[in-house]
């Protein structure tokens, strides 16, 4: 076909030529915000460097010029640099490449500490030293929200949190907006400065004020910004805030729940002879609460055989299916309560806490890459904890996803499934032990695998 004797084939030409008109479009857009960007940054540093002596030597002899510069050259040059690259080889660009103005991480360390000397020695306020106000003097020069951010992961490396959180507000108050294209390009932004404020209270545990923080950089995130971070911290923060409560006993089960108990007859025929008292708390993910299936001497023996591991370990104490009768009796009514065989799980796993004792939120099942028999014993389909004791005060089980929490009596089983019907783990099985406040609290965990035990297999997509 010819296009010249073809009017439907000069009707996809101009198809063709449209679709040419908008990419154009596109990348002189693109290239426009590229030189809009270059052109903010070119301007803020003339800006800068105007406001100074001609002389370079007394231009640099005020800290508050010297710090900046280092910092500058140290990271600022090479990002710019690399956001030219594509048109570096051409131009008036081509030049610079073979400056030597190469500043060391010790360079920018040196000055930072130098700075921060200064502040503490004179007893300087940071909001004022950012604006240029030195023991009492005002000078012509300023300190950027990125040098503030940078003051401030420099004291958050030598552990000063307190010090580092205060720069870290002031960064957030000299941040410019007409800069904000420039900061993006730096990993400089409100999104970065608001993550380290996020982490630093983190670890002074301030979670209110840390979430609040977390939450605020991934407003301030633009699409090229990584959040994952502050993603799974906020998500984090959200099931400890729920644990908290759920310890409380703010978060128990509602008295008006479709849930219902019954006595248990469907793990084995034996179950139909002498049924297990069963209170379901939750269908999806299965979560029931078995009551009075460990008998006083089954507890006793548990703990009696542990006793002395505790002594030389001080630590989680393991058990053998053939440990004693008591144990192996104990491993068939598992098998009962939950349909699921224990042949190829992990021993069976006898805990003591004291008073503070506790196991943090986590999840028992880990992912395998492939549904492929064997499973890792590490894919743990089913929980079952069994309480050896009563506590006086604490101890609650949590479930921080679900957002519940009860506590279970002594002598009763808990068991829950770390995956959903289609064999995959399940995040709403998060768990957790709140800390013991008064008394002592012995707890026996089974974890059941995956790998090939079910009676029952779960359905899979």
């Amino acid at each position: 076909m010819y296009y010249a004797t073809s009017t439907r084939g000069m009707a996809s030409l101009v198809q063709v030529e449209d679709e040419l008109i908008a990419l154009m479009r596109q990348y002189a857009g693109e290239l426009q915000q590229k030189i809009n960007t270059m052109r903010t940054f070119y301007k803020e540093w003339t800006a800068r460097r105007m406001k100074g002596p001609a002389d370079p030597t007394t231009y640099v002899a005020n800290p508050l010029i010297s710090y900046p510069l280092i910092r500058r050259m140290h990271t600022d040059a090479h990002k710019w640099l690399e956001f030219a690259k594509p048109d570096i080889n051409q131009g008036s660009l081509k030049k610079f490449l073979h400056k030597d103005f190469r500043i060391s991480a010790t360079d920018l360390k040196m000055a930072a500490t130098g700075l921060i000397r200064f502040q503490g020695v004179y007893g300087l306020n940071e909001s004022e030293m950012a604006n240029g106000k030195l023991y009492d003097k005002q000078y012509n020069s300023r300190l950027s929200a990125a040098d503030c951010l940078a003051l401030a992961t420099h004291l958050e490396n030598q552990q000063k949190d307190k010090l580092a959180l205060k720069w870290l507000n002031v960064s957030l108050k000299q941040y410019e907006d007409h800069l904000d294209p420039v900061n993006r390009l730096l990993q400089t932004g409100r999104s970065q400065i608001y993550e380290h404020l996020g982490l630093i209270l983190l670890s002074k545990d301030d979670l209110p004020a840390s979430q609040d923080a977390l939450k605020k950089s991934i407003e301030w995130a633009s699409k090229d910004d990584n959040t994952s971070l502050a993603d799974h911290l906020v998500d984090n923060l959200r099931h400890i805030f729920v644990h908290l409560d759920n310890c409380r006993g703010k978060n128990l089960l509602p008295k008006n729940s479709s849930l219902r108990c019954q006595y248990f007859t469907e793990g084995s025929p034996f179950l139909r002879l002498a049924p297990l008292k069963l209170e379901q708390l939750n269908l999806e993910p299965f979560i029931g609460l078995y009551h009075d299936v460990v008998s006083l001497e089954e507890q006793e023996d548990l703990i009696a055989l542990t006793r002395s591991r505790f002594e030389q370990k001080q630590e989680d104490a393991e058990l053998d299916a053939n440990a004693s009768s008591h144990v192996k009796i104990l491993h068939q009514r598992i098998e009962d309560m939950t349909g699921l065989e224990l042949e190829n799980s992990e021993p069976l796993t006898v805990s003591n806490f004291g008073i503070g004792g506790q196991q943090y939120i986590h999840f028992d099942c880990q992912q395998p890459k492939k549904f492929d028999e064997p499973f890792k014993e590490e894919y743990r389909t089913a929980t079952v904890l069994l309480y050896l004791s009563e506590v006086q005060m604490g101890g609650y089980a949590s479930f921080p996803d679900l957002g519940f929490g009860l506590k279970p009596s002594r002598g009763s089983a808990l068991v829950w499934h770390n995956v959903d019907n289609s064999g995959k783990c399940d995040i709403r099985s998060l768990q957790a032990i709140c800390p013991v406040l008064l008394g002592t609290q012995w707890v026996a965990r089974k974890w059941i695998s995956g790998s090939g035990q079910w009676r029952r297999k779960p359905c899979r997509k």
